[in-house]
């Protein structure tokens, strides 16, 4: 198990976004938030969600498939007190890839947990890109 994020944070937030709604694969563009952002107010985990992210993302897991692509449409932020952002944690279902600001953690993470944990934010899930095109879109559209 790796200490990840190092800085102290106070709340963390999960994003839907739709990554081809302009040309960044980061939920973050020049400071601001991706104009495929489905919830822009993020749904925020509770304590014991929090708990099961970062175990999820910290201890270690064993060698898992992964193909090249990395199209992603999940995020979570780590916001320290004031809504400073602290550390962002991005992740592909399809291909199994995620980015992680700062580095530091294990190069496999439970992905299954992870998955889990947005079927239970009730984050879409589905596959292929039009698929997050579709509900990115219609999330918006209904805020």
């Amino acid at each position: 198990q790796v200490a990840w994020p190092k800085a102290g944070f106070t709340e963390v937030r999960a994003y839907c976004y739709d990554y081809t709604a302009e040309k960044s694969h980061s939920i973050f563009v020049d400071g601001r938030l991706h104009k495929g952002v489905m919830n822009p107010e993020g749904t925020v985990l509770n304590a014991d969600q929090t708990k099961r992210l970062v175990e999820a993302l910290t201890v270690s897991q064993g060698k898992q498939a992964r193909t090249p692509c990395y199209k992603p449409h999940h995020a979570f932020v780590f916001y320290a007190a004031g809504g400073k952002v602290v550390a962002v944690f991005e992740m592909c279902f399809g291909c199994n890839k995620f980015m992680e600001t700062p580095d530091g953690l294990p190069e496999y993470v439970d992905t299954g947990a992870l998955y889990a944990l947005c079927q239970e934010l009730k984050l879409p899930l589905g596959t292929g890109n039009q698929f997050y095109t579709d509900a990115c879109n219609s999330g918006r559209k209904s805020r």
